[in-house]
């Protein structure tokens, strides 16, 4: 949500209703708008500046005292902020209204946060107090390499530390936000940057996890484009830009589709059913479902891709500053390559038609299983009367083969591993090894039965096709380190935490892993792993 902007109309609401209009309000007048639009540009300092001068100059003045709300709200102090309100007589303008509720439910829901500052001092981390303790040096580590990377790219690093929340609950997001929980969970929407902060719901109250950490940095990217653009990016290039820097803290730039990506855009193009980057605004949340949202996603990556590749990061870095200075996003673009914006679209999509994109049917399942599987009932809840071996069983397309798996599933439950590997291999022979489903539970019967070489066998290419799954990326840890390939091992467990940190053997596995190479991390490592066994 854009805070509601401060328009004469506003002002003169806002003064008016005080009793203060004339030569003395109007003096102020131009300062207090000047200072609404700056917040508005995520221009906090320079806003920060004028508003002080506004509390000594007209501090009597609703509208002063309304921005002074905004900017402690924007800064997170939000109890200050409530303060300022409460002293504002309800019913004065919908706008303060509006913003009393937002504050008093992000006040509400993050009261009794800890906080965790990374040792560079770049990033505050606020969380709730008991598990979500393990992830804030993980996240920490992330972040301040992406503000090192980026800052580099796009030539700006923030002065103060960014806020950085870590939610309960998809419903927390919703009440910190003016998104609700159904629209959350129809997108799969996780996180946000709004309001000069990051926002991220923890990996806990999810089923199988999600890419947290580059989640994170996909945030920090957004808040990177507002400072840098003064707020001034359309949603697809900003999305677009978020998606195609998310990890960039760990891996040079380059185009990586995953099987979910190149099924949806191989279908996308067949069927001429490209989503118009017009219909993404006012968010991707607004899409109409988890599959429009990632076929979305993966349009404006690849468009992105297609600007790094024709202008690199100095390119991109003439388009943001041009929508800086007021141009519009398309005629930026169109601008920095000597284009006209139809004839952008046409090198785009001659771009796609060179990526050779694959619509496999078995990639039909896949494209199912990516969506993000909320936890009923938040962090502690479960899923309902599915069996833990068993959730997510309906994204596998055969029914004998289902019926296979489940057998599987009930006797890996009992002990009965040997007997539940057979049943998978019998899921395995109707939907093919690469089906993700089946192959990452015959997988880790395999670990257990200390089949090494024929659970990587099964993972590798699992892992290759989609690194958003922990499920491959864990048993691929588990197996390298039984037979000893340290590496290889701490690879594989360091892809699994991306998404799974909750998971002790990932968490054990990782501690392993470092102790062998004498990583000062292992000490992190093994008391997470302590507590997840705990």
């Amino acid at each position: 949500m854009r805070l509601a902007r401060l328009s004469v109309a506003v002002l003169w609401t806002l003064a008016l209703t005080a009793g203060a209009a004339g030569g003395a309000a109007a003096a102020a007048d131009e300062d207090i708008e000047r200072a609404g639009e700056l917040l508005q540009s995520w221009r906090y300092d320079e806003a920060a500046e004028l508003i002080d001068k506004l509390s000594r100059t007209a501090s009597a003045r609703p509208d002063v005292q309304y921005l002074r709300a905004e900017l402690a709200f924007l800064q997170g102090d939000y109890e200050a902020s409530l303060r300022i309100l409460d002293d504002l007589d309800e019913g004065r303008a919908q706008v303060v209204d509006d913003l009393r509720d937002l504050v008093s439910s992000t006040h509400a829901t993050t009261r009794g946060f800890e906080r965790y500052e990374t040792e560079e001092g770049n990033f505050e981390l606020y969380y709730p107090p008991g598990k979500e303790e393990l992830l804030v040096e993980l996240a920490g580590d992330a972040l301040e390499r992406a503000y090192s990377e980026l800052g580099r790219q796009f030539g700006y690093r923030p002065d103060e530390p960014v806020r950085v929340e870590i939610l309960s609950d998809p419903s927390d997001l919703a009440r910190v936000s003016t998104l609700t929980r159904e629209a959350i969970e129809t997108t799969g929407t996780i996180a946000l940057c709004k309001y000069g902060r990051l926002m991220v719901v923890t990996p806990r109250a999810t089923v199988f996890g999600y890419p947290w950490l580059d989640t994170l940095v996909h945030e920090y990217v957004h808040y990177v484009v507002n400072r840098v653009s003064h707020n001034n990016v359309p949603i697809w290039l900003h999305e677009g830009l978020a998606r195609f820097e998310q990890d960039r803290w760990r891996a040079e730039p380059d185009l990586r589709l995953s099987g979910v990506d190149e099924h949806l855009l191989a279908e996308a193009l067949d069927r001429d059913a490209l989503i118009p980057f017009d219909d993404m605004h006012p968010s991707m949340a607004k899409l109409p479902s988890q599959e429009a949202a990632a076929l979305a996603f993966a349009e404006v990556y690849t468009m992105v891709s297609y600007l790094h590749e024709e202008m690199g990061y100095e390119g991109i870095r003439r388009v943001l500053d041009a929508q800086r200075d007021g141009m519009g996003a398309k005629d930026a673009v169109a601008s920095a390559l000597d284009a006209s914006w139809p004839e952008v679209e046409r090198g785009w999509r001659r771009y796609l038609a060179g990526l050779d994109l694959d619509a496999r049917a078995a990639l039909r399942g896949r494209a199912r299983a990516d969506r993000i599987r909320f936890r009923r009932g938040g962090p502690e809840g479960g899923e309902g009367d599915d069996s833990a071996e068993n959730v997510g069983l309906g994204e596998v397309d055969s029914e004998e083969a289902r019926k296979h798996t489940r057998l599987g599933g009930i006797l890996r439950a009992h002990g009965r591993t040997e007997a539940a590997a057979a049943q998978y291999e019998k899921a395995l022979e109707i939907v093919g090894r690469d089906e993700p489903y089946v192959a990452g539970r015959l997988s880790h019967a395999y670990l257990e039965l200390e089949r090494y070489d024929e659970a990587i066998e099964l993972a590798e290419p699992l892992a290759g096709a989609d690194k958003n799954d922990p499920t491959p990326a864990r048993a691929l840890g588990v197996a390298y380190l039984a037979q000893g390939e340290i590496e290889a091992a701490r690879e594989s467990f360091e892809a699994a935490v991306r998404v799974s940190p909750f998971d002790p053997d990932v968490r054990c596995g990782l501690a392993d892993v470092y102790e062998a190479a004498d990583d000062a991390r292992a000490d992190r490592e093994r008391d997470a792993c302590r507590r997840l066994r705990s």
